[in-house]
């Protein structure tokens, strides 16, 4: 889909547009911010690292189709539930109050550890899961969120059977790295999915979108701690041929995301696929 987006995106226009890209200090979300800066929106990008979120503005700046355009960030720590909430004052206090299109792209693939964060949440759902949810719920609830939410992570679509008894998957602490990864990929789709349900069904105005971005060459691997077996797997071996054949770099996936987010020939895309989209797509 990434071809088909990019041809469609070419003369895209998006002067006077928000974009705020969640995750946006590096590999999809930086991607992604540069993209939406290319076609003249104006960017506002959050990660935790100052001096990632700097280069990422300094890198739209190059690109920019009008000296005119704005270039900001916010860090924040989106791992912490008061963390995500700081981030989602400063972005509504930074854009008066009206974000055209929001993406989150933070964390990554789960890396098969039971972790927790200092407020005692699995570590990896509540950056992929409960915080995107909650900035998008505080940004619709606002107001703030004027027309698209995309969220970037495992598949959607896949309508698997899980227990919300068991929603951090405390129960697979003590297994081994493998099967803890496998049920995190798991737990994130069918979560999102219906998260991404609700959002639609509480805030009709809006659409939001649950994307998977299949593969992707990224760091997210050694950002994340995956094992270092699967590590050097999708790092040497997978990662660096799907790029040149049927995945994506960070660059050439971004329109994707831009595409649905911005692009009016979206509706027929969601006409015939939805919005929810496995990394077939």
């Amino acid at each position: 889909m990434s071809a088909q987006s990019r041809k469609a995106n070419a003369n895209l226009d998006l002067i006077g547009k928000l974009a705020v890209i969640a995750g946006g200090s590096q590999g999809i979300g930086a991607g992604v911010a540069i993209r939406f800066a290319k076609a003249g929106a104006n960017v506002i990008v959050v990660g935790r690292s100052k001096v990632r979120l700097e280069k990422v503005i300094s890198d739209a700046r190059k690109v920019a189709k009008s000296t005119k355009q704005k270039f900001d960030y916010v860090s924040a720590d989106l791992s912490l539930v008061t963390g995500l909430k700081a981030a989602a004052k400063e972005i509504e206090e930074k854009t008066n109050g009206h974000v055209d299109y929001l993406i989150q792209t933070q964390g990554g693939m789960p890396n098969g550890r039971y972790e927790t964060t200092s407020e005692g949440i699995e570590s990896h759902f509540a950056v992929q899961v409960l915080n995107r949810f909650q900035l998008n719920y505080i940004l619709a609830s606002s107001g703030a969120l004027k027309d698209t939410s995309i969220i970037v992570l495992a598949p959607g679509g896949t309508q698997t059977e899980f227990n919300l008894d068991d929603i951090e998957l405390a129960s697979a602490k003590k297994e081994g790295s493998y099967t803890q990864l496998g049920k995190s990929i798991a737990r994130d789709s069918v979560i999102s999915d219906t998260v991404t349900k609700s959002l639609q069904n509480r805030f009709p105005q809006i659409k939001f979108f649950h994307i998977s971005p299949g593969i992707v060459s990224t760091n997210t691997t050694i950002n994340q701690g995956v094992p270092l077996p699967m590590r050097i797997m999708i790092n040497y071996v997978v990662g660096p041929i799907a790029a040149r054949t049927f995945g994506n770099t960070a660059t050439s996936y971004a329109d994707i995301p831009v595409f649905l987010a911005a692009n009016k020939n979206r509706e027929a895309v969601v006409a015939s696929q939805g919005y929810f989209f496995g990394s077939e797509e």
